[in-house]
């Protein structure tokens, strides 16, 4: 696996004027209990990320959040464990 991943490194390595791209698009209907629930409202989400010689977009929309939440763990501001989805406000 070693020989294989760092064959892998080698010829997958950007070029100097190459770089990754996320682009997320997401979608929600939202029904607010302050309105008729036959009557939903659809909210988009659009994220672009480039990456960049430092970062890839892939690194700072996975890893960089990913860091940021071990870090909250070991300073004890989240207080959750197991599973937990990101609609707390510890968490976001």
């Amino acid at each position: 696996l070693d020989t294989l991943s760092n064959w892998l490194a080698k010829r997958l390595t950007y070029g100097p004027n190459e770089r990754d791209i996320v682009i997320l698009h997401h979608q929600v209907g939202v029904t607010w209990p302050s309105v008729s629930r036959t009557e939903k409202e659809l909210k988009t989400i659009d994220m672009v990320i480039y990456g960049d010689q430092k970062h890839s977009a892939m690194a700072k929309t996975v890893g960089l959040p990913a860091a940021i939440a071990t870090q909250m763990l070991l300073d004890n501001e989240i207080y959750e464990r197991g599973v937990v989805v990101p609609l707390k406000r510890t968490i976001y």
